[in-house]
């Protein structure tokens, strides 16, 4: 009997063994000096990055969870690098270094089977995309509906960026993406080269108020836009924004006394990295 008992006892520890073994926290990727866990917080936990070939010193994240047994696994070395460097804080870290334009993934498994993903994608340069829906001209103040319709067709084929097209904004400080800088515009979804100029935030008066605009520079046109964003921090969150750019004085055909003549597009808003 005490043979049986003794045989039981080992068998439970070693279930109880096995279960310590397995019982490990899942495997991230965090930013900083450490992965903060707390529900509530600003976690820096992160499953995605973008990189940029500008910046080829790339970044370093840090690796937790699992047995600490790791090893890289690269989706891709012609987009990107991934190697162990010093540990920090007790946990160990990647450097990822940008090499090419794309996207790729970087998996880290340990001894356990266990493994987590991080996504990373490469651009040249950060910038921000708008890639246009669709556009339209209206006519605002007293005209009759022939009126309208003469102006509207008068814009017919009249400017560049057609549906498909693209702006880029490439700002000269990332801190303020909206102040300067290069502008690229395509003018269809074709492969042609895109026309080069520059942006930059100026005031626009509307009566007694005064509005952000931006004005565009390219291919010896200039455009100043109106826009209805409120808040141009959220881009992110938004499907689209509406690009209003009074064409009155540029109207091929006369403009009823009193009214104004906006040309809007429809643009789509991307992320710094062009999704």
């Amino acid at each position: 009997m005490k043979h049986i008992y003794s045989i039981l006892m080992l068998i439970s520890l070693l279930f109880v063994g096995t279960a310590c073994e397995d019982d490990y926290r899942d495997m991230v990727f965090f930013t900083g000096e450490a992965p903060i866990y707390q529900i509530g917080t600003c976690d820096n936990l992160i499953g995605s990055v973008n990189l940029y070939l500008d910046k080829p010193e790339g970044i370093i994240v840090g690796v937790d969870g699992g047995d600490g047994n790791y090893v890289i696994i690269n989706g891709n070395d012609a987009v990107v690098t991934a190697a162990f460097v010093k540990n920090e804080n007790g946990y160990q870290r990647i450097l990822v270094t940008p090499k090419g334009i794309g996207e790729t993934s970087i998996t880290v498994r340990d001894g356990s089977g266990s493994s987590a993903m991080l996504r990373v994608k490469v651009d040249e340069c950060v910038k921000f995309v708008w890639s246009k829906e669709k556009d339209g001209i209206v006519v605002i103040g007293e005209a009759t509906e022939e009126q309208k319709k003469n102006i509207v067709d008068a814009f017919t084929n009249f400017f560049t960026v057609k549906e498909g097209g693209r702006y880029e904004m490439i700002p000269d400080n990332e801190s303020d993406l909206w102040e300067k800088g290069i502008l690229r515009v395509r003018p269809d979804d074709s492969t042609i080269a895109p026309f080069v100029g520059q942006y930059e935030r100026v005031p626009v008066m509307e009566g007694e108020v005064e509005r952000s605009g931006l004005l565009f520079k390219y291919n010896n046109e200039e455009h100043l836009y109106t826009f209805n964003a409120p808040n141009l921090t959220r881009l992110s969150v938004m499907e689209y924004i509406d690009f209003w750019e009074d064409v009155t004085e540029v109207c091929p055909v006369e403009v009823p006394t009193g009214c104004k003549v906006y040309h809007v597009e429809r643009l789509k808003p991307r992320n710094q990295s062009g999704e």
